[in-house]
């Protein structure tokens, strides 16, 4: 018995292997993908930008998911529509609020996600967090506050930043929930959804907040380039970067504890950091140095303590919902 259980073990340690690289190479390539949509967001309104982005994601993966269409069933849409709908709307705040606020705030608040998904976690399927998982999203949310500066007397809270810290909760509630519920999904006919009703969000939302006025101004404008380079970059960026990260981190929910992955993802913004300042557009500081170590260590202890000494062999049923856990395996 214990040598077929250590034989079934064996390719699911493979493959937890292959989702934490998976997660390191997102962490990488999101933590760039800021440098060079920076620009891109001048050309764009908060709403156009989501719109166009999702599209371009839907429309590419449908053809690469028609051979897949067959595995659909209600479990796709009773998770990757709400999901897809937490994760349109925190798109759609993450664009908006950067206009009102500082990119200093905007990053801090971003990561609140980190803290978000180990309380979603006892919601959804009563795992207490463990003092380490504590521990670590703590010390991980110091290292994002630190890194950025963030003074807390440094002015009000207003519009911008709480749309980004709303942002960063509903991140945090699609990790939780991809992590919890669509471990037997396909990732990329699961993103394909998601894509597809980001579509609809953003772009009822884009035309909604330049159809609604406040003091005889709209909401947000309606801003859209046609600018062939910056479409074509545009796609670029949002197929090489945006969508492959969204699929390759589907992907490795299934076999990484969702908690870990929250903490870790915000080491994206020490990359985002270093590359700014190695490309001119930031000045490196001890804020820099000390909040990307902070961060660094959160998340080797996070790492650590998402490897259990043994996998069990079933799922638990999941609470207040009637279809059952997605994870084919589970962390300790």
């Amino acid at each position: 018995m214990d040598l077929q259980a250590d034989n079934q073990e064996k390719p699911l340690k493979r493959k937890r292997t292959i989702a934490y690289v998976g997660i390191v190479a997102v962490v990488f390539i999101w933590g760039i993908y800021p440098i060079f949509t920076s620009d891109l967001l001048t050309s764009y309104s908060g709403g156009a930008f989501t719109f166009i982005s999702s599209l371009i994601s839907a429309v590419v993966l449908l053809p690469e998911c028609l051979p897949r269409l067959k595995l659909l069933n209600r479990s796709y849409f009773k998770i990757a529509v709400p999901t897809g709908l937490f994760v349109g709307a925190a798109n759609l705040m993450q664009k908006i609020g950067l206009r009102y606020t500082t990119p200093t705030r905007y990053a801090f608040l971003e990561n609140l996600s980190c803290l978000v998904v180990p309380i979603l976690l006892f919601f959804f399927i009563r795992k207490k967090p463990g003092l380490l998982t504590v521990l670590s999203s703590v010390l991980c949310l110091v290292g994002c506050f630190v890194l950025c500066g963030v003074d807390p007397s440094g002015g009000a809270i207003g519009v911008g930043e709480i749309l980004c810290a709303l942002a960063g909760i509903f991140y945090g509630v699609n990790i939780a929930a991809t992590g919890v519920y669509a471990g037997r999904l396909n990732a990329m006919v699961y993103v394909m959804i998601q894509m597809w009703v980001n579509v609809a969000v953003s772009g009822v939302a884009a035309i909604a907040l330049d159809r609604i006025t406040v003091n005889g101004q709209p909401i947000e404008r309606f801003a859209f380039s046609f600018d062939p380079v910056k479409l074509v970059t545009l796609a670029v960026l949002v197929l090489a970067i945006g969508t492959f990260g969204w699929i390759v981190r589907t992907e490795a929910l299934k076999y990484v504890n969702a908690s870990v992955v929250a903490v870790v993802m915000p080491f994206s913004s020490v990359v985002t950091g270093g590359v700014a300042v190695a490309v001119g557009k930031d000045t490196f500081g001890l804020p820099l140095l000390f909040g990307g170590l902070i961060i660094l260590f959160s998340s080797r202890f996070a790492v650590c303590r998402g490897l259990p000494r043994r996998i069990p062999n079933r799922p638990r049923s999941a609470r207040r919902f009637s279809f059952r856990r997605g994870r084919p395996d589970h962390e300790s």
